[in-house]
């Protein structure tokens, strides 16, 4: 099925919002799954670009609760990969790589305890420099729970 099909099953009914947590939570209709089909929908039509849209997008947790929500059946699953899609080809180079970086190493336990001895040396290894700026809080040393 072609995206704008997928994009006009939306009929902007609302349903959707109380089920967005993102909606929930930011209030903004750009935050809601029918208000990135908007966004969306204005990127096909040279309205608005990926740029433009990217926060909103990337605030979407995935969760699919707007679906079953929904009462025209909206495919929103499809419409958010699409739009996923459309704003991580407009990144820049630099963006993606740490995206894939940042990819490749939180979801994996081990790959964070490998880099966790050098961080408490105080040693930044180099790949992990621009991953590191601004996201990761200064290493203290650990603090002993008091036992139950």
């Amino acid at each position: 099925m072609d995206i704008r099909e997928l994009t006009d099953a939306c009929i902007h009914c609302g349903f959707c919002l109380p089920a967005c947590p993102t909606y929930q939570l930011y209030g903004a209709e750009a935050d809601s799954p029918r208000g990135r089909i908007h966004l969306l929908r204005q990127v096909l039509d040279g309205v608005a670009t990926a740029q433009q849209i990217g926060e909103h997008i990337d605030a979407c947790l995935g969760c699919l609760a707007c679906v079953p929500a929904c009462p025209s059946g909206v495919r929103y699953e499809q419409i958010i990969e699409h739009a996923r899609d459309v704003v991580d080809a407009a990144r820049p180079p630099t963006d993606r790589r740490v995206r894939d970086a940042l990819l490749a190493l939180v979801p994996y336990p081990h790959r964070l305890a490998a880099l966790r001895a050098p961080l408490r040396l105080g040693l930044t290894p180099p790949l992990a420099r621009p991953l590191l700026a601004g996201l990761a809080p200064p290493v203290r040393r650990r603090v002993p729970l008091p036992a139950r």
